[in-house]
């Protein structure tokens, strides 16, 4: 269970804190005035929490992504395959070309090593 710590505690007691953190694999949770402000956890579950938020955002696209492939097949019914194939891919280059324009979206080959 959670253990809660006013924001003046946290600060006077920080390396204790990150003591009971790495020592116990729980959450401490700061507090001001009363009211849960921030949270230390271990990084280990930091990752976590970052692995889950990612595949809550996948999830989301996707679901995105599949309803508008049914209300775009509906609306595009007098496609022939070749046709909707080709629309998908100049879509697809549209949208990363945009991301990576933005910098929202990186590839290996544009990391200097």
């Amino acid at each position: 269970m959670p253990k809660a710590v006013s924001s003046n505690e946290a600060k006077q007691h920080w390396r204790s804190l990150l003591g009971y953190v790495n020592e116990h694999g729980d959450e401490v949770i700061v507090e001001h005035h009363g009211r849960p402000t921030a949270v230390i956890m271990s990084y280990a579950a930091y990752e976590e929490v970052q692995t889950l938020r990612e595949q809550n955002r996948r999830a989301s696209v996707l679901s995105r992504l599949r309803s508008l492939e049914d209300r775009l097949g509906t609306q595009n019914r007098d496609l022939t395959e070749a046709e909707a194939m080709e629309l998908g891919d100049r879509f697809s280059h549209e949208l990363i070309d945009d991301l990576a324009g933005e910098g929202r979206l990186t590839f290996d080959r544009d990391w200097q090593r």
